[in-house]
């Protein structure tokens, strides 16, 4: 296309239209005008005709819909039905009625798609776009840009002649030259499936979606394998904005790691309690995907019992019944959290314990099995997941024993201080306690660490006695109407 008549055939008024649209009103649910809309919509078109050119003689087929997908997520993000990388499993209980549909990022043999998913007479269908010649494409239907495909399906205002060329009106004519489906486009919505599944109405965001552009990353506070950990502050409207920590995942992820990211958020998503770190949201728009929380300023518990040697035991025993609140938070709650230790606990702004990263928890199951254990912690895990590998929240139990282990040696050195994991599994597997109670700890804690670490997991006792040990003034935070809740984790 020359450059006389533009890259996409739209006029300088259309284009410069989507200057504004920045400005526009701030939405939960991530909405525009009409006006921002039409003006998106032609951005999105410049972008797609200017990256198919420059990318035409360059790259694969699939390299280019692969780009083109990647390219696209941020000027769909203002779209409500658009849910970016969330898994089919998280986005299926959203569709209720018939019709209703939302546009995700999914991945087929390792590379990125659109799909749109809509409900049809009690099931979910799933179906995938394709970006090929510069259009994108359900059945016969092509279109520029993807809100044009989404907006032709729901309206039904499908051109009927390549020039453009649409019904209006009808008028009289002999019977064999009226087109029957054209008739059909304007009075009824267009299938997207030869069954004649139909998109009519778009799911909205849920209110814990939040878009990368409210999220301004301040800080960076460490990171891992997994990815970063960053000081934040998020637009939570107009007119508030709170420093938060920013979860953020390294680079593009696999299906399986977007499935595991959003089950943990998920999860976290149902707890309220000082002792817990609060989640705020999950970015899932882009890429990489992050999760929003709960600022701890306090940082890592390790690592402030390291730089504060000196702190006083009274210290150390609050943070002991802090812990053990939040624990028995989470156990009537019907929660395993899996890796309690003083790597995964924060410090408020109080200075108070919060209980930290769900990433092995898992809900409303007595019993969790696995067969391998190559990933877990050794040195914080109990007989019987060494030897069966079986958790409960005995299990944790156990855990939250070396966690008072930490606190009262100050995380001078891990559990079983110079021995390797194979030495120390030998000592837990060995019937006797594991470790000793270190100098200097209270006559109280020292026998609830001792409790802790019971051979049989029945003689255990439970959180909410620990709690009642540690804390017997107060009343432990049981939840009495957990045998209401109800919650799949796969």
């Amino acid at each position: 296309m020359g450059k006389k008549g533009g890259k996409s055939g739209q006029s300088k008024e259309a284009v410069k239209g989507g200057k504004n649209c920045s400005k526009e009103p701030f939405s939960k649910k991530g909405g525009q005008s009409k006006e921002c809309v039409r003006a998106n919509q032609s951005k999105e078109a410049v972008k797609t005709v200017s990256t198919r050119s420059a990318t035409d003689t360059k790259q694969s087929k699939s390299t280019d819909e692969e780009g083109m997908i990647n390219f696209m997520a941020r000027a769909l993000s203002h779209n409500h039905w658009f849910h970016g990388s969330m898994p089919r499993d998280e986005i299926e209980d959203l569709l209720k009625a018939e019709g209703e549909f939302l546009l995700r990022r999914t991945e087929v043999e390792g590379k990125p798609r659109f799909a749109i998913s809509v409900y049809k007479k009690g099931t979910i269908k799933h179906i995938l776009l394709h970006y090929k010649d510069g259009m994108w494409n359900v059945r016969d239907i092509k279109k520029k840009t993807l809100t044009e495909l989404i907006n032709a399906h729901v309206e039904g205002k499908v051109p009927v002649m390549s020039d453009g060329t649409k019904i209006v009106k009808g008028a009289a004519r002999p019977d064999f030259y009226i087109l029957h489906e054209h008739i059909d486009l304007k009075k009824r919505k267009v299938p997207v499936m030869s069954d004649g599944t139909k998109i009519v109405k778009g799911a909205a965001r849920p209110d814990f979606y939040i878009l990368h552009e409210h999220i301004d990353l301040k800080k960076r506070l460490g990171g891992g394998a997994f990815g970063e950990v960053y000081i934040g502050i998020w637009k939570k409207s107009d007119t508030e904005s709170i420093e938060v920590a920013v979860k953020r995942l390294k680079g593009m992820m696999h299906k399986k790691e977007r499935i595991e990211l959003v089950r943990e958020a998920k999860l976290m998503r149902r707890f309220d309690h000082q002792n817990i770190v609060k989640i705020y949201g999950v970015a899932p728009q882009e890429e990489p995907m992050m999760i929003v929380l709960e600022l701890a300023s306090g940082g890592a518990l390790n690592g402030h019992l390291q730089k504060n040697p000196d702190i006083a035991v009274e210290k150390l025993v609050s943070y002991c019944k802090d812990g053990a609140r939040g624990m028995c938070y989470l156990a009537s709650r019907n929660v395993i959290h899996r890796d309690i230790a003083a790597r995964n606990c924060l410090l408020g702004k109080n200075d108070e314990l919060k209980i930290s990263d769900f990433g092995l928890s898992v809900a409303d199951r007595s019993l969790v099995k696995m067969d391998k254990l190559k990933s877990m912690p050794i040195k914080w895990l109990a007989p019987e997941c060494l030897r069966k590998g079986e958790f409960t929240k005995k299990t944790d139990v156990w855990s939250f024993g070396i966690l008072m282990w930490e606190i009262f040696t100050r995380c001078k050195t891990d559990p079983f201080p110079g021995e390797t994991n194979l030495e120390a599994k030998k000592k837990i597997l060995s019937g006797k306690q594991p470790m000793q109670v270190p100098p200097n700890t209270p006559p109280i804690p020292a026998s609830v660490m001792e409790m802790c670490f019971i051979q049989d997991p029945a003689e255990r006792p439970d959180f909410e006695g620990i709690f009642k040990i540690l804390s017997p003034d107060e009343k432990p935070p049981i939840n009495i109407d957990n045998m209401f809740e109800t919650y799949s984790p796969y």
